[in-house]
């Protein structure tokens, strides 16, 4: 059974757990599901964590993209380097799903 997070609304969510273990050089598969069709603009951020192991302010300025949106962008995009959190970015429409993979 894969390991998988679904991030929606303006939850900012901890990649704890292996395979979604973040800041180990795991990679992840984002299921876009109706981001598929936003074409510009950021839709995944992620953050690498505090120095005192809190979670970040939705405003850090620690945030960078992960993932924006293109034309032609596929239902599942790979993602590289998971970081330690993620949040929504402000194009995207619905949840994003990240599967871990090992």
């Amino acid at each position: 059974m894969p390991n998988t997070k679904t991030i929606a609304g303006s939850a900012i969510v901890a990649l704890d757990k292996t395979p979604l273990l973040g800041g180990e050089g795991r990679e992840g598969l984002a299921h876009l599901g109706g981001n598929a069709s936003v074409t510009t603009g950021v839709l995944l951020q992620g953050h690498p964590g505090l120095a005192s192991g809190a979670t970040p302010a939705a405003g850090d300025a620690g945030w960078v993209t992960l993932l924006s949106g293109a034309a032609n962008l596929g239902p599942v995009v790979e993602v590289a380097d998971l970081p330690k959190f993620v949040k929504l970015g402000a194009a995207a429409t619905g949840p994003i799903t990240l599967e871990g993979v090992q």
